[in-house]
């Protein structure tokens, strides 16, 4: 296991000002660069991962480090894996707290979607840092709780296998098995030669966090694809 206490980022004010629709005059803050400093000053942007190996498979089953996980596409996703990378990523707490105490619903959402922007940021650095060190072509990811096939109640699984996320990063599971801090993701990098995006298998029309348009024919083959035990 290796913890990042500090994932460098950089927020570009184009795609911050694109984002937020940025307006000075509303928003409490002089200039985008002001509002661009806060965020990446509250950011802790931190990570902790794992290399493990697949063990069992079975229909709809894969064995990951000793833990069984659940889930079709995900068992799909890892038929000729040998090893994959769970990972969870944070921006900690700061940005959150800074967001609730800013007594502004404008400042408070410029504040929530630049932690969103950050958060991601975070996630593809470790997808590269990862594909670099171990020579993978491409890496995909899979998250509980995006797909129905991959619920939520998957989570507590993925987390077992860090020990204690708390100490090491900060991050915690609520009773609703929510991450604290919100502004954080977790999944399963692993090596995809065609990519591999959420987003296409799920039918969803309202999502503003939506990567790539749903795909009919592509979800029908997930289901009805064959499934070699070997």
């Amino acid at each position: 296991m290796e913890i990042i206490e500090r994932i460098p980022f950089r927020l570009d004010p184009d795609e911050v000002a694109r984002l937020l629709r940025f307006n000075p005059s509303r928003s409490g803050f002089s200039s985008l660069e002001d509002l661009i400093a806060v965020a990446a000053t509250q950011a802790k942007l931190k990570a902790v991962y794992e290399i493990s190996y697949i063990g069992a498979k079975n229909e709809d089953t894969v064995e990951i480090g000793g833990v069984v996980f659940r889930s079709r596409v995900l068992r799909q996703n890892l038929g000729q894996a040998q090893k994959v990378f769970p990972y969870i990523v944070t921006v900690g707490p700061e940005i959150e707290r800074t967001a609730a105490a800013s007594g502004d619903l404008l400042r408070q959402y410029y504040f929530e979607e630049m932690a969103n922007l950050i958060l991601g940021i975070g996630a593809s650095w470790l997808g590269e840092k990862l594909k670099d060190r171990w020579g993978f072509p491409r890496l995909s990811s899979m998250s509980p709780g995006s797909l129905e096939d991959w619920p939520i109640t998957e989570q507590p699984k993925l987390f077992s296998l860090f020990g204690d996320v708390e100490k090491t990063i900060g991050v915690k599971l609520s009773d609703s098995l929510l991450m604290l801090p919100r502004k954080s993701i977790s999944g399963i990098f692993f090596p995809s030669e065609k990519g591999f995006i959420s987003c296409r298998l799920c039918p969803r029309e309202v999502c503003p966090s939506r990567q790539a348009p749903y795909d009919e024919k592509l979800a029908a083959e997930y289901q009805k694809k064959k499934i070699s035990l070997d």
